[in-house]
């Protein structure tokens, strides 16, 4: 009887050794905000057309331990920031895009697997969609369809004016890349245009315009124009990018030391935000939900010269139940 006990035993340990564990940590934890600030990375990193994004928001996170690896199951929220694509500023260093202007959501289910001490993300999908329309104020921006012929045209004029203004400047002349923002707005009772457009230098110079052609992305400069206009006067202002090139392992846009080499995909998507990315899941979402999730309680703080909060006790002697604490979702970063 007791060899049989005890091969039961040890059977039940190597079980034990073997089962995956899942855990829920706070999504305000610092291994939840690196995994995170991984993503925002990697997603910046892929997008080849429109404005980056930037955290705002952990909703969820389950990490799977298995006996070589884990498995990060996260859900995330960003915002659209006012930094295009091509934009070497970091993007922790890049506005979001406020309501007022219609700031755009994007909600993203990622799966990360950790193997080595190294975090890479295996599958992800996000949808995008602009503030709910009755979040927005009367006096707000309201987006336009991006082949709105009337905010087209700001944009062309807006551009001409750019091109005309370099010409003691510089020797190039600029072309549109992609228009990837048209709005409107209502500003003391008389309606504006804006038009957000990424430029592109040319084979052209200022004073020789007669069919121009973009230069090849080894040597042509980027920038990024946003203009406004009343129809009446017309404002642009351009930002032209210093010269990056992309790392082939990474694909993270770095300052060049070279001839730059900027992303070469150069579509414009039909709705002007970050379109649907949907990938296939290469996990089964059933099988880690069937365990039973670990959860790890967060740290409530303790004053100092006060007891704490499990201790405290009613006036009849009752000891008072301290109230749940979510882990989680996170603490928004932006609204």
């Amino acid at each position: 009887m007791r060899v049989v006990c005890v091969l039961l035993g040890v059977v039940v340990g190597a079980w034990a050794m073997v089962l995956p564990k899942l855990t829920e940590p706070p999504c305000d934890s610092l291994e939840a905000e690196a995994a995170a600030a991984v993503f925002q990375d990697y997603i910046n990193a892929q997008r080849t057309s429109g404005f980056k994004y930037a955290l705002n928001q952990i909703d969820k996170i389950k990490i799977k331990t298995l006996a070589n690896m884990e498995i990060y199951k996260m859900e995330l929220d960003l915002l659209e920031t006012k930094c295009h694509v091509l934009d070497p500023t970091p993007v922790t260093a890049c506005p979001v895009r406020n309501k007022a202007e219609v700031a755009v959501d994007a909600d993203c289910d990622v799966v990360f697997i950790k193997s080595g001490g190294v975090l890479k993300v295996t599958v992800h999908r996000c949808k995008t969609e602009p503030e709910s329309a009755e979040d927005v104020c009367l006096d707000c921006h309201q987006l336009l369809a991006l082949n709105d012929t009337n905010a087209l045209q700001i944009a062309t004029v807006s551009l001409d004016a750019f091109n005309n203004r370099i010409a003691n400047v510089t020797i190039s002349k600029y072309a549109m890349l992609e228009v990837v923002r048209l709005s409107t707005q209502v500003i003391v009772e008389a309606p504006y245009i804006f038009a957000e457009y990424a430029i592109v230098e040319t084979n052209c110079t200022t004073t020789d315009d007669y069919n121009c052609v973009p230069l090849n992305k080894t040597v042509a400069t980027y920038g990024f124009c946003r203009a406004s206009s009343d129809r009446a006067h017309t404002a642009v202002e351009c930002r032209i990018f210093a010269p990056q090139l992309t790392d082939p392992n990474t694909n993270v846009m770095m300052p060049a030391t070279s001839n730059p080499v900027p992303p070469t995909n150069n579509t414009v998507p039909v709705s002007g935000i970050m379109p649907l990315l949907l990938v296939e899941m290469i996990l089964s979402a059933e099988s880690a939900e069937s365990l039973e999730p670990v959860k790890v309680a967060s740290i409530i703080p303790i004053v100092k010269g006060q007891a704490p909060a499990a201790e405290t006790v009613a006036p009849g002697g009752q000891p008072v139940p301290v109230p749940f604490v979510p882990i989680c979702p996170g603490k928004k970063k932006h609204f």
